[in-house]
């Protein structure tokens, strides 16, 4: 039984609660009656189906559900991703998407199921009068077909699983690790060696399809490929049914490769973190018997010798001179070559770009970017 009450204070007990207080000299009345009987936020969770997987929201809304919980749920999980996924897949997605980003996608899926939105449609198709229940049913469906639209597109939404599995990983922040071994063992060698079979496979296979491959089964020195084609290459790398990234093939090398290596002078260096030691990694795939170095190492290296066979020649270099060949080795180690338009970029561009290049080098700086290229170059 509900209803209202009143606690009654003596002047003794109110001194005794508030010792400053002489007399109760205000009051205030709180009427809870009722306020446990239904929640009095309209907020609700994005994500009501906690329990389904991404791939299962995506087959729904593949197979023409327009479930408002599932699309609600899936936009909380495009919000996720949107944070989750880097700049490149973000913009992948966008194009797969008919240029919707999974930000605009989730907005899309939450207007859909949104009341007041519904309304408006509604009574924007039919202006001049309350819309009825029917015509805001029909404009609901209409939001919701028009916000699901792109992702009954197969390729995307393919796409948006492969690059989730690509990012995933598991951490365990509860149980610590013990060092019990310190080395490989037999299940990492066999998985290692696996990497590797599938990894040769996978180059034979797709060697006519990608420019990459194309340019480096051709064996043309210096090597005549834009990082545009390395980009592409790493990306199918990460694709069904290979998955792998040049770090985990570089590893996987290393694995294998350590017992061979364990009387050399100089251990395997880690490599793979540089778009250029793709060409290291899939040389060394192709011809074990190239050695499994970092590019920027291999530039650094050349480039030493270059240095020191142009003092021996009688070839001296001013400071700033010395300068800017020290950056244009470090460009070739990072982008594999040299040209003339990159003096407009980066540390180039803010000393002077090609200007300053020709006032430095003059007649001599056409053939000194074709020899570093020879010489330096992949």
């Amino acid at each position: 039984m509900k209803g209202r009450g009143v606690r009654v204070f003596s002047p003794d007990k109110l001194r005794a609660v508030t010792p400053s207080a002489k007399a109760k000299d205000r009051f205030i009345i709180v009427d809870a009656v009722g306020v446990c009987e239904q929640d009095k936020s309209e907020c609700t969770p994005l994500d009501r189906q906690p329990s389904a997987t991404l791939e299962q929201l995506l087959n729904h809304v593949a197979q023409g559900g327009m479930h408002p919980d599932a699309l609600t749920t899936l936009a909380g999980r495009f919000a996720r991703l949107q944070r989750e996924f880097t700049v490149p897949q973000l913009a992948e997605l966008k194009q797969l998407a008919g240029g919707k980003s999974l930000a605009d996608l989730a907005h899309d899926l939450l207007n859909a199921c949104d009341p007041d939105r519904q309304i408006a449609a509604a009574q924007a198709s039919s202006p001049g009068a309350p819309p009825t229940p029917e015509q805001i049913k029909k404009a609901a469906e209409q939001l919701a077909q028009t916000a699901v639209t792109p992702l009954l597109k197969a390729a995307l939404r393919r796409r948006i699983l492969e690059i989730r599995a690509a990012n995933e990983q598991t951490l365990d922040r509860h149980n610590i690790d013990e060092v019990l071994y310190a080395g490989f063992d037999a299940q990492a060698l066999a998985k290692a060696q696996t990497r590797i079979k599938d990894f040769r496979q996978w180059i034979q296979d797709h060697r006519d399809e990608i420019t990459a491959l194309q340019v480096l089964y051709a064996g043309t020195r210096p090597l005549k490929l834009a990082l545009a084609d390395l980009r592409k290459l790493k990306e199918a790398l990460t694709l069904p049914p290979l998955c792998a990234s040049p770090v985990a093939l570089w590893r996987a090398f290393s694995v294998v490769e350590a017992p061979a290596l364990a009387d050399a002078p100089t251990k395997p260096q880690r490599g793979g973190d540089q778009l250029a030691d793709l060409v290291a990694l899939l040389r060394h795939a192709l011809k074990p018997e190239l050695p499994l170095v970092p590019c920027a190492d291999q530039v650094r290296e050349r480039y030493a010798v270059w240095r020191h066979d142009q003092e021996q020649a009688g070839v001296r270099f001013t400071s700033q001179q010395a300068e800017w060949l020290d950056r244009m080795a470090e460009h070739i180690a990072t982008s594999l070559s040299i040209e003339p338009d990159d003096f407009g970029m980066g540390w180039f561009g803010q000393h002077g770009s090609l200007g300053r290049a020709h006032a430095l080098f003059g007649d001599q700086l056409t053939p000194l970017l074709a020899e570093l290229n020879e010489r330096l170059a992949a």
